[in-house]
């Protein structure tokens, strides 16, 4: 039956961010289109949230780095209230004795950094220039569909470009990146590099959101996969409201389509009629009904949960069954009833990305000691003060702290119950080293740990990416072979989130490249129905 009177050609599970892409393109594909959010808000961990009254911050995700342009222009965000209160955010590696490094972006910038490194200038420039060769072959793959499993015509084809890529860039680049995908992103640094401090921060970069340390194999790869995915945005922006005004643009832009969205409504179950999709029924007995299902929810609650493991062969749920991966990252929110002071950095510079990352040694350490189950005396860290550019966010000369702090376990002995008191201590016991008396100002707090994480908005163990970043967990393998292009083997299902392709992170990829696939797939005749109250 149709649910208030009305049918849909399309449902869309959760009001994550990717999920409401896919429904604004389906939207344009005048497809009618249902989004069901089994929680209260939209947006799953890309939201803004308050701290205290009067004072918001992103609740998760602090910045946009990967958000391609096309979406932003295709789905008219800036007509629908997206702006931004900072565009090319730099990054700054914060030193305890107040020598800050700023990462170039301009010649300016970069006469500064040869003369504070002299010897590490030239390796720097080189490292960055191969960084970004090697990106480069891989960003359009992370923007296109994987070719389908199978096709040996349209393997060949993507083949064929990677290799023409390769050679307009002198044909070398192609065989460098190879012989670097298994080495470790500390033993690369260590062999170019002098400075511990420029060597911390550019390995903090490869191995943020996972629990890998800087001289595990295959976190060259990482750092090549982050610059490629920060390829398909814009440079690194904060929007003005925080993360949830991308979200609110969004859900804009389904409304623009004539699309709908419901929260509170929890999916119980997808509805099979005859082999194929026909609805989802919620948690309170209803059903609503429509021929085709996108989900944005995890692979693994999408199929084996809301579907059922009996429906599927054994080799796709033994792959859905292993370990889901546990999240590296707390996030830690300040109200302050002032501004922050750091020693030794420009006032100018205050809205910057901080990293706290001395050396490569002390990022081993944090993660030899995440392993063990436990958090380092001294955090390793991403800051961003982001009321410095976004006066909304705060009462007037007042501030918010957004951090993130790396390998942060899921599970630590006692229960974090008994333990997070000691980690907020930590956590602004090391922003003492850089900013004197922050803690003097603070008014209000919030930890989220990735239990915290996993249970407030949806992300399976906490962890960001919903997957692994190695080479054999992505692209059509993403999240298993049987999977890899959005598609499942029920007529009418598709995933559209995280835990598809390319993967994890504000990007709305995801949600963009399940539809293509789904219109390739399923033409509007076979979707599209008309609304019982809509003229013929």
């Amino acid at each position: 039956m149709a649910w208030g009177g009305k049918k849909y050609d399309a449902i869309v599970i959760g009001g994550g961010h990717n999920g409401l892409v896919a429904a604004a393109y389906l939207g344009r594909a005048h497809r009618r289109v249902l989004v069901v959010e089994a929680r209260d808000h939209l947006g799953g961990a890309a939201t803004t949230g308050e701290i205290s009254p009067g004072y918001h911050a992103s609740s998760v995700a602090h910045l946009l780095e990967a958000f391609p342009r096309r979406i932003e222009r295709e789905l008219k965000l800036g007509r629908h209230g997206l702006r931004y209160a900072a565009r090319d955010v730099p990054t700054i590696a914060l030193d305890r004795d107040g020598r800050h490094l700023l990462l170039p972006r301009s010649r300016k910038e970069f006469a500064a950094f040869s003369a504070r490194l002299p010897k590490d200038a030239a390796a720097y420039r080189a490292y960055l220039a191969r960084l970004q060769a090697f990106a480069a072959l891989l960003a359009p793959l992370f923007a296109e569909r994987p070719p389908k499993s199978g096709d040996a015509e349209a393997l060949q084809r993507l083949l064929r470009r990677i290799v023409w890529r390769a050679e307009l860039s002198g044909g070398r680049t192609m065989r460098r990146l190879m012989r670097m995908l298994p080495e470790s992103i500390g033993d690369l640094l260590d062999a170019d590099f002098e400075s511990p401090l420029l060597k911390g921060v550019l390995a903090f970069d490869a191995t943020l959101g996972g629990g890998e340390g800087p001289y595990a194999p295959g976190t060259a790869f990482r750092a090549i996969c982050r610059e490629a995915m920060r390829m398909q945005g814009q440079g690194a922006r904060l929007p003005v409201g925080g993360m949830g005004a991308v979200v609110d643009a969004l859900a804009a832009a389904v409304s623009a389509q004539r699309g709908e969205i419901r929260v509170g409504a929890r999916v119980a179950r997808i509805i099979i009629e005859d082999g194929a999709v026909a609805g989802v029924e919620l948690e309170d007995g209803s059903a609503i009904r429509a021929p085709l299902v996108v989900s944005s929810a995890g692979p693994r609650a999408t199929m084996l949960d809301l579907l059922g493991a009996p429906r599927l062969e054994t080799g796709p749920v033994t792959q859905l069954r292993s370990p889901v991966p546990r999240g590296a990252v707390a996030k830690v929110n300040l109200a302050l009833e002032g501004r922050p002071e750091f020693t030794g950095l420009a006032p100018e510079l205050y809205g910057a990305r901080l990293i706290v990352s001395p050396s490569l040694e002390e990022l081993d350490h944090a993660s030899a000691v995440f392993r063990q189950g436990g958090f380092a005396s001294d955090p390793v860290m991403e800051i961003i003060v982001p009321s410095i550019a976004d006066a909304t966010l705060a009462p007037q000369g007042h501030h918010v702290v957004s951090i993130l702090v790396h390998y942060t376990p899921y599970e630590i002995e006692q229960g974090w119950q008994s333990r997070r008191e000691v980690f907020v201590q930590r956590v602004v016991r090391a922003l003492e080293h850089y900013a004197p008396g922050i803690g003097d100002i603070m008014v209000a707090g919030e930890i989220l740990t990735p239990p915290d994480i996993e249970n407030k908005y949806g992300l399976a163990g906490g962890d960001w990416h919903q997957g692994d970043i190695r080479l054999d967990r992505l692209f059509g393998f993403r999240p298993a072979a049987s999977f890899g292009r959005y598609g499942t083997s029920v007529p009418g299902l598709y995933l559209c989130g995280a835990g598809s392709h390319p993967g994890g992170g504000v990007t709305g990829l995801p949600g963009l490249l399940a539809v293509e696939t789904i219109i390739e797939e399923m033409p509007a005749g076979k979707t599209r129905q008309r609304n019982e109250e809509e003229p013929a």
